[in-house]
């Protein structure tokens, strides 16, 4: 891969805003909430046809959106014990032209904003070494602990009000966007196609942004500007982390007053309003030891040195970063003095467990060794309906390291997944928990493992995400039987499907052979990149593996 320039990058040359998209995703997913999809390798293997085709999308945009539309995938994510939120996967491929089209504009984008002394979200810092791009240094916990610091610090602060933004990306208003962005793109060449795709995503709605991707955060950012200039420009001191507010108040009535102007110039300028139950004043004390217990990751009453520095630790580890081994060295060493085992037992102890603390528990055990690691899910396995408000952490650390568990440990994992099959749990009803056991499933061929895989594909015949991914694993095991049965329902396939299936065709044989040879002239551009990149990894005997 040729280097990016930084400044044709931040210049908004279309090209170089793709090529780093696609560099971002590879390195960094295309969302925070699903898994990986299995285009990330496409995107590392067919950069140059990738760039191509983008040239032809650019160029026809609205035949292009016409004759292949992107196909989106959207459903309920659990957020806690009893939350949901909607997210979007984006259409891999698409999404990489609607990241490159946002990151062309990026450096306008945070150019315009308030300083990071007032908004904490996202601040970008398109970096062509890691193809990061947002800054490492501005983050959340630098907005608790400046929020918490001003006050300590400022004698003139009673009072403090705390609320965030009900429903914030799924209630943004289109055009108040389409504004925002045709300032800064006078000529509408890149912001008129954003929009397109926007309204394409929404539907019929007027409102809302994908959530979970890239390119809705800076956009969502953009949308909220204009607010924070007006809070600035009448003297109100406040800091954010994208929809969350924390303004500082000299007394009782100025805090009323500050939180009324917020939400009046929240709804009469973006149709946006504050949750109630999530709105607070607070007197200066009571928001310190708040924040002081958030920046710990411990509860209000426990007073836990240990926990405080083990929150304290960046257990970050980049498998694609050049000082991969150092850093993996260095993360274990950190870890070192700290009883993970004691600390995952004490916190199952409780009526419900401290889910920002718990997270980072599971993560730190992928740094341990592999002894430690198949101790924790044996422990995991034993406790896994307590631990649901953070199954996808498991299920990722699960899948990744799932070579280095024990086979006892194995085991048991298996028999926990299994049962959540024959029980119906309530864990699996939604398509992004399933997607995920599915994942970790994936990790071994069985006749149980098949067998549960085509209750799922039957089960789950409106799920776009759970057919495809049906599909991907059954090919990756060879499933010659299944694969050569379902062909004939090629034609009324969903788009990702389809092009799973083109994958997929290549280990039939001649009569995948055949079959490409007789569809090859009802494949369209996307499809027909699918195709060739199956052909080259078949070449090299390496498609298996892209699975």
């Amino acid at each position: 891969m040729s280097r990016i320039n930084k400044d044709k990058l931040e210049k908004g040359d279309l090209d170089s805003s793709i090529r780093f998209a696609i560099r971002n995703i590879i390195n960094f997913g295309d969302t925070d909430i699903f898994p990986f999809p299995l285009e990330t390798r496409m995107l590392d293997d067919c950069e140059s046809k990738i760039l191509e085709l983008f040239k032809e999308v650019n160029s026809n945009f609205a035949d292009s959106l016409n004759s292949f539309p992107p196909l989106n995938v959207d459903c309920c994510s659990t957020v806690g014990y009893y939350g949901f939120r909607w997210a979007t996967q984006i259409d891999p491929i698409w999404n990489v032209y609607f990241l490159g089209l946002v990151i062309s504009l990026a450096k306008k984008i945070e150019d315009q904003r308030l300083p990071s002394k007032y908004v904490y979200s996202y601040r970008i810092s398109l970096d062509v070494d890691k193809f990061s791009l947002y800054s490492e240094e501005v983050n959340w916990r630098k907005f608790q602990f400046d929020s918490l610091e001003l006050c300590e610090e400022n004698d003139a602060v009673s009072h403090v009000v705390v609320c965030d933004i009900a429903d914030f990306y799924t209630r943004i208003y289109h055009h108040r966007l389409e504004n925002a962005l045709d300032r800064l793109d006078s000529g509408k060449n890149v912001s008129s196609k954003i929009k397109a795709l926007v309204q394409y995503f929404s539907g019929t709605n007027s409102y809302g942004l994908p959530v979970g991707g890239a390119a809705s955060r800076i956009l969502s950012e953009l949308i909220l500007d204009s607010v924070d200039r007006i809070m600035k420009l009448h003297r109100i001191e406040f800091k954010r982390y994208v929809d969350d507010y924390v303004i500082f108040c000299k007394s009782k009535e100025d805090a009323h007053s500050a939180l009324a102007f917020l939400s009046r110039k929240l709804m009469e300028n973006e149709g946006l309003t504050l949750q109630k139950h999530k709105t607070n004043i607070m007197s200066k004390d009571e928001f310190v030891n708040i924040t002081k217990a958030k920046l710990k990751g411990v509860d209000e009453d426990e007073k836990s040195p240990m926990k405080a520095k083990f929150m304290s630790l960046p257990i970050r580890y980049d498998p694609y970063s050049p000082n991969a081994n150092e850093q993996y060295e260095g993360i274990k060493k950190s870890l070192s003095g700290f009883d993970l085992l004691g600390m995952l037992t004490s916190e199952l102890q409780k009526s419900k467990i401290n889910q920002t603390f718990s997270r980072q528990l599971i993560k730190a055990f992928a740094v341990t060794d592999d002894k430690k690691l198949s101790s924790a899910f044996q422990v995991i396995s034993n406790n896994f309906n307590d631990l649901y408000p953070i199954y996808t952490t498991i299920m990722q650390v699960a899948i990744t390291n799932w070579n280095r568990l024990s086979e006892h440990t194995k085991s048991e994992v298996r028999s926990v997944v299994r049962g959540l099959v024959s029980e119906k749990s309530f864990i699996l009803k939604t398509d992004i928990n399933v997607a995920y056991l599915i994942k970790l499933l994936a990790q071994e061929h069985s006749a149980e493992n098949e067998e549960i895989l085509l209750i799922f594909y039957s089960e789950y015949s409106d799920s776009v995400l759970i057919r495809q991914l049906v599909t991907q694993v059954m090919a990756k095991w060879k499933v010659h039987y299944w694969l050569s049965d379902i062909k004939k329902t090629f034609a009324t396939m969903d788009a990702r499907q389809r092009r799973t299936f083109i994958l997929a065709s290549y280990f039939l044989g001649d009569e995948g052979k055949h079959w490409r040879e007789h569809n090859k002239r009802n494949f369209n551009s996307i499809e027909r990149l699918y195709r060739d990149w199956a052909s080259e990894r078949v070449g090299k005997k390496d498609l298996e593996a892209a699975l």
